[in-house]
């Protein structure tokens, strides 16, 4: 099938809106009891354990609120959707319940409308169960992400994934769009599509597809772009495009779905990550979802705030948590330029589905978290579980899985086992993975070095890099984390990167927590104040291995070919108060940069990426 132009559908007339929505956020009734009399409010999103009185809560808590639906909906399929809940959700509309879903980190929906009272008073109440509990970080409870209800005509498209595969010699990048389409009506209906890239049509006319009655079908479509429209993604330079498609029936368009998406190919070697065909060592940061303000409900300002810290002090690849990222982060990391592994939230020795047969929850974890994030190109790759133990088949059969969704990005798990004395390419998933991530926090010179004997195909990536929790002050430095990184990266050009684990202090009640109450790994402390570790980590992850002044001379050297990180430097500039520089584009492994100037005694010069970012300062 062709891709789809705007041209061929030139002669419909749109409707209003092909989409109506009503958000359902803002303050709800709560209580942790629900045969009280009198229930308290709590803000929507938001999570119970950022109240006083529930600040140390786990089991069930109870929202209600009331909402009336607009008459201008009849006629239209009307449905209840949530964002996230954690943990465990049921619904219930009108003293119907809807149903329950399982899973803190991923939206799910209800068709209400059969349940609905269009012009009237409609009551909602939602049961979430906070018992649910992996890794260390705290189980904020509550509906944690948006609540809106939607209205569509029969139609719709329910997602459109946007793949691209760049020709890297010829400059050239093919479009790859997989269309899922729902009909809600009691007859087939016959719908056109029309797709734009950036409002500009690519490729050939329209095709008409027939829905099925109350089912749902998938339509492939792809398209090349030319040289003068290709602009490729990076951490460096993260270009996007938007890809707007509508759907039309009967004449008129009745829904319309506005995505964007990058341009980038990765590959793995066995000693490289190549970033559209370049090879790059890339540093970067854990980051837990967590706030004593705004538990995990991540808005805007502090998703932003946090990623523009961890670019400052050079973090451009991680793997950031153990469960699904909120949207709006995905999107700030494709606009600012991160790259990261998605993990869903399998955890530690002891989870059940290491040992037994029933994957169905994982499975669903994934399918919904690749059904939603699948177009950002920040994600790289996708992680089936961490820190894991008698774990081959369990990793065996969610990455098989998982390739079914996704078989073009990489997928992998996150192991800390592989360099121990039972781990052998017989039992031990890494054999299957094609990438070693791997967390370590009490590193000797023999962990690359034990990894690359048993597994010399994969590349290493230090998912977690640490030694111990270093302190809550503003004066913390992690003490020997310099022999730490030298003895993990140098000589080890099979090692493509270290990500830290953490860059924020995060709430706790795991065992071996200071009395703080926060796990204290990160170089911010949990309201995001910058300890001395935020700029020992942002020296040593610099992209140059020195920026120095003296006498008017600025001297930059670039990293070594095998150092980390090292990549090319395109775009940046040196500036300083009263000046500027453009750099020329520098490779790892050249020679020392020079340049004269005038500059005022004691003047600091500052390194910046394309994006505005200061990563490096003159010594």
């Amino acid at each position: 099938m062709g891709f789809l132009t705007m041209a061929s559908v030139g002669l419909l007339q749109a409707s209003e809106s092909s989409e109506w929505a009503q958000s359902l956020n803002g303050q709800w009734h709560f209580t942790t009891n629900a045969d009280a009399v009198t229930w308290g409010s709590i803000n929507v999103p938001g999570n119970w354990s950022t109240l006083p009185a529930d600040s140390t809560y786990k089991g069930k808590g109870w929202y209600r609120r009331e909402f009336v639906a607009s008459t201008d909906w009849s006629g239209k399929h009307i449905r209840l959707k949530f964002d996230a809940v954690y943990h465990d959700a049921t619904v219930t509309l009108n003293g119907k319940e809807l149903g329950s879903h399982s899973g803190g980190y991923t939206p799910f929906e209800f068709d209400v409308t059969d349940v609905v009272k269009l012009g009237a008073t409609n009551s909602v109440t939602v049961c979430a169960d906070s018992t649910y509990r992996r890794g260390a970080w705290w189980h904020w409870g509550g509906i944690s992400r948006s609540v809106t209800l939607i209205a569509n005509d029969d139609a719709r498209i329910v997602w459109q994934h946007i793949r691209s595969e760049p020709e890297l010699q010829a400059g050239t990048a093919k479009i790859f769009v997989r269309y899922k389409l729902a009909n809600a009506g009691a007859k087939p209906v016959e719908v056109s599509l029309a797709s734009t890239i950036d409002g500009m049509p690519e490729g050939a006319p329209a095709k008409t597809v027939s829905v099925p009655a109350d089912g749902a079908i998938e339509v492939d479509a792809e398209t090349t772009l030319p040289k003068s429209r290709v602009r490729f993604w990076d951490f460096d330079h993260p270009n996007l495009y938007r890809l707007t498609t509508q759907l039309s029936s009967g004449g008129k368009i009745v829904h319309e779905q506005s995505d964007r998406f990058g341009i980038r190919k990765v590959e793995v070697t066995q000693d490289s990550l190549l970033l559209n065909g370049e090879r790059v060592r890339l540093c970067g940061y854990n980051r837990v979802s967590d706030s004593r303000k705004f538990g995990n409900t991540e808005p805007d300002e502090l998703v932003k705030s946090d990623v523009d810290m961890m670019k400052r002090a050079n973090g451009n690849l991680s793997r950031l948590m153990h469960f699904p990222q909120a949207p709006n982060l995905l999107d700030y990391l494709d606009e600012k330029g991160m790259m990261i592994w998605c993990e869903i939230p399998v955890w530690g020795g002891d989870d059940s589905f290491l040992t037994n047969n029933d994957l169905s929850l994982p499975r669903q974890w994934m399918r919904e978290m690749i059904e939603r994030d699948y177009n950002h190109p920040c994600i790289i790759g996708w992680s089936v579980g961490n820190e894991l133990r008698n774990h081959f088949n369990y990793v065996s059969n969610l990455m098989a899985y998982t390739r079914t969704f996704d078989p073009h990005r990489i997928v992998t798990h996150v192991s800390n086992s592989g360099a121990s004395g039972h781990a052998t390419r017989t039992n031990d998933p890494i054999t299957i993975s094609p990438i070693t991530l791997y967390n370590t926090y009490s590193y000797s010179k023999n962990t690359a070095t034990i990894l690359h004997g048993k597994w010399p195909e994969k590349p290493i990536f230090f998912s977690e890099f640490g030694i111990k929790q270093f302190g809550g002050s503003l004066d913390s430095r992690i003490n020997g984390l310099e022999e730490m990184y030298r003895l993990a990266t140098q000589g080890n050009p099979y090692v493509i990167g270290v990500s830290l684990w953490t860059f924020n202090d995060y709430r706790s009640d795991y065992p071996g927590t200071p009395p703080s109450g926060n796990r204290e790994w990160g170089i911010v402390t949990e309201d995001r104040h910058p300890k001395a570790a935020y700029a020992q980590m942002r020296k040593l992850f610099s992209p140059v291995h020195s920026l120095t002044v003296a006498n008017g001379m600025i001297r930059l050297e670039p990293r070594g070919a095998d150092e980390i990180p090292s990549f090319k430097l395109r775009g940046y500039k040196l500036k300083w108060d009263g000046g500027e520089i453009a750099l020329p584009d520098l490779m790892p492994g050249d020679s020392v940069w020079t340049k004269k100037t005038l500059l005022k005694p004691g003047a600091v010069v500052s390194l910046f990426t394309p994006t505005g970012y200061a990563v490096a300062d003159s010594e």
